[in-house]
C-alpha cells in the first residue's frame, strides 16, 4: 500500500471488526511518544485501578498526585490525568523509551490511533466500530503494516476494559441522569468515592454501618477486602441502588421494617 503524505487529509471511514488499517509505532520514529504530550486523558475507573496499583498508590494518593478533578456536563465528577507542568505538557509517565507503565497505561492509550464510533443501538448489539484519527505529525499511520481492527483489539489487551466500561456507562449513559444535571455535592462524593477513589470506599462499606443495612453475602465481603474489580463492580451496584433507584442490592429486613415503621407503612 502507498504512502500518505502526513499532511494530506484523510477520508473518515468507519471500521468494523474484520476491517483493515494502516499503523505501527516504535522507537525508531520521529515522532516516538509525541502522542503523550498536551492531550486530555480522561481516566475509567477501571484505568484507575490498573495504574495506581502498578504504582502501588491508594486510590487516594493516586488521585491526589496524578490526577484532576472536574464536574462533567450531567453534573457528576471526571477524571483527567494529570500532566507535567513543563512546556511539553508531558505525561508524567512517558519516557524517551515509552510508557513507563505500559501494561496498566490506559484505555485512551491503547486504543489509539483509533477512536470509537460506537453508537448505543451498536453496543446494544455487541458490536464495536471505531474511525482512525487524523494525527498529522503520527508517521506511525503512514507504516506499511496492515492489520485488521479486531486483532488490534486483541493485541491491545481492550476487552477487559471494554467489559469493565460497560459497567460504568450502566451509570454515566442513565437517561434519567443526563436529562436531570446532578448538582447535590453529596451526590457527587458518593459516586466520586465509588467509581474512583475505591480504596476509600472499601473503608466505607467494611468500617462504617453500610454492611448493618444491606445484605451482602460473606464471601462477597472477603473478595472485596483484597479485590479490586469485585469491589468495582459492588460499587457501581451500590450507584444504580442509590442514583438509579434500581433493586440490585438488598435491604436487610429488619433494616426494611425500621423504615416502614419510621414513614406510617405497615
Amino acid at each position: 500500500m502507498g504512502m500518505v503524505a502526513p499532511n494530506e487529509k484523510k477520508r473518515f471511514t468507519v471500521l468494523g471488526p474484520e476491517d483493515v488499517f494502516q499503523f505501527e509505532c516504535h522507537p525508531g520514529l520521529g515522532c516516538f511518544t509525541r502522542c503523550c504530550r498536551d492531550i486530555t486523558i480522561f481516566l475509567t475507573p477501571y484505568d484507575i485501578i490498573r495504574m495506581k496499583n502498578a504504582l502501588h498508590l491508594s486510590s487516594g494518593d493516586f488521585l491526589a498526585a496524578y490526577a484532576v478533578t472536574m464536574i462533567g456536563d450531567t453534573g457528576l465528577p471526571v477524571v483527567i490525568l494529570k500532566m507535567l507542568e513543563n512546556d511539553e505538557k508531558a505525561c508524567p509517565f512517558v519516557t524517551n523509551r515509552g510508557c513507563r507503565l505500559y501494561p496498566d497505561r490506559p484505555w485512551a492509550c491503547r486504543i489509539y490511533p483509533l477512536q470509537p464510533e460506537s453508537t448505543k443501538i451498536t453496543e446494544k448489539a455487541g458490536t464495536a466500530y471505531y474511525s482512525v484519527m487524523d494525527v498529522d505529525f503520527c508517521r506511525g499511520l503512514v507504516s506499511d503494516k496492515i492489520q485488521s481492527l479486531s486483532d488490534w483489539i486483541g493485541q491491545q489487551g481492550i476487552p477487559v476494559y471494554h467489559e469493565m466500561e460497560a459497567l460504568f456507562k450502566k451509570i454515566t449513559t442513565n437517561d434519567r441522569l443526563i436529562q436531570e444535571k446532578i448538582t447535590n455535592k453529596k451526590i457527587q462524593e458518593m459516586y466520586y468515592m465509588a467509581c474512583y477513589d475505591l480504596d476509600r470506599f472499601r473503608r466505607f462499606v467494611l468500617e462504617s454501618t453500610f454492611l448493618d443495612r444491606f445484605e451482602v453475602s460473606p464471601e462477597a465481603i472477603e473478595q472485596m477486602k483484597t479485590d479490586d474489580v469485585a469491589l468495582y463492580r459492588f460499587a457501581i451496584q451500590w450507584l444504580e441502588y442509590g442514583l438509579l433507584g434500581q433493586h440490585v442490592l438488598r435491604v436487610k429486613p429488619d433494616v426494611m421494617a425500621a423504615q416502614k415503621q419510621e414513614m406510617g407503612i405497615e
